[in-house]
């Protein structure tokens, strides 16, 4: 059911329920997080983090201050339920190594450990060499690499703002969208480095245990930032690399997408022409339909129709927005023309042009 009730609302809209009812679970795959420390004893990762205090380059500051990496991996694991966890702590009060050092370390580290995937929501605005050189590497042993754009953005599709690791060429580089799907999120970062959005506004995830509250509060909390999209990307991309048979909508045919996803290009020719849909906005290419603000696309296992009617039963968009929506009549040859957006709706009003908070 692509409306599963216990499932976070992005990770709907990214097709997390639809991905289980496939069989597609993440199963057999290692994801690499690298960030603030994922506390391993939530009990919505099942057991999935494996103890690695060895891979904590720095320490020191709580869990509940440093609650970034528990959030980020937990929309992952919602997203790729049996996907393996592997813990790289790159921040924290206390370490020997530098946390640029961390962030390059453990990179090489998540190769040598298998991972098949590594989610990266951090960065910088300066490139660093020895960063650079470890993304290299771990592309040579086609591990996916996925970063989160950045939160430097200005609204302004025009304007160019960088981060690092996310702009070279090797990472898959993710912006932000917010659950409308009206405009990129006012803070994503726009540059043509820019591949894919997912969603990144009020994004509901895991929280340390140790955070004070009582019962569900205390389990989970939202954030906003590109931070919260690229575990979206990841876990739709860990999915997709189970080793199971799916069926092709629309078609008789059997599929296993890992049989497909043999290396970053081919990964990226596989969402490009199956999973990006297309969110006209200013920028974009006429031929390709690249744009500056959310690449070639949101990702999403879902169809459009199914995105479309869970924007518009879901209670986290505005009673304006889903009215707009519900009269969309699905034309498709709107596609393309300016002021289109995800859902093929054309010049909303400006009453629409709003984020959910």
């Amino acid at each position: 059911d692509p409306k599963a009730p216990d499932l976070p609302m992005g990770v709907l809209m990214t097709g997390g329920a639809k991905l289980r009812k496939a069989g597609l679970t993440g199963k057999g795959i290692k994801v690499g997080v690298i960030d603030t420390g994922i506390d391993r004893d939530h009990p919505g990762f099942n057991g999935k983090v494996a103890l690695q205090k060895e891979t904590w380059f720095r320490h020191g500051t709580p869990l509940e201050e440093d609650d970034h990496g528990t959030h980020v991996a937990g929309t992952i694991h919602m997203m790729a339920p049996d996907a393996e966890f592997m813990d790289y702590r790159v921040f924290g009060k206390y370490g020997s190594w530098s946390a640029v050092d961390a962030v390059a370390t453990a990179i090489f580290q998540a190769c040598f450990d298998g991972c098949h995937i590594i989610n990266m929501s951090v960065g910088g605005r300066w490139p660093d060499e020895g960063i650079r050189n470890a993304v290299q590497y771990a592309a040579s042993q086609n591990v996916i690499v996925v970063c989160s754009a950045g939160n430097n953005g200005d609204n302004d599709a025009k304007s160019i703002e960088r981060n690092f690791p996310a702009c070279w060429p090797e990472a898959i580089n993710v912006a932000a969208v917010p659950k409308d799907f009206i405009n990129v999120a006012n803070f994503s970062n726009s540059n043509p480095e820019i591949n894919y959005a997912g969603i990144g506004v009020d994004v509901k995830s895991f929280a340390p245990l140790c955070e004070s509250g009582d019962g569900e509060g205390a389990k989970m909390r939202s954030k906003d930032g590109t931070s919260m999209a690229c575990p979206h990307v990841t876990g739709l991309i860990a999915a997709l690399m189970t080793n199971n048979m799916t069926e092709i909508e629309g078609d008789k045919q059997k599929v296993s997408y890992s049989d497909l996803i043999k290396d970053d290009a081919s990964l990226r020719t596989l969402l490009n022409d199956r999973f990006a849909i297309n969110q006209i906005v200013e920028g974009e290419d006429a031929a390709t339909g690249f744009d500056p603000s959310t690449g070639f696309g949101f990702l999403t296992f879902l169809s459009k129709e199914e995105l479309k009617e869970l924007v518009i039963e879901s209670s986290e968009c505005s009673d304006y927005w889903k009215a707009f929506a519900a009269s969309f009549d699905g034309d498709t040859e709107v596609l393309g023309r300016k002021g289109t957006n995800l859902l093929g709706m054309v010049n909303a009003p400006n009453e629409y042009n709003q984020i959910s908070r």
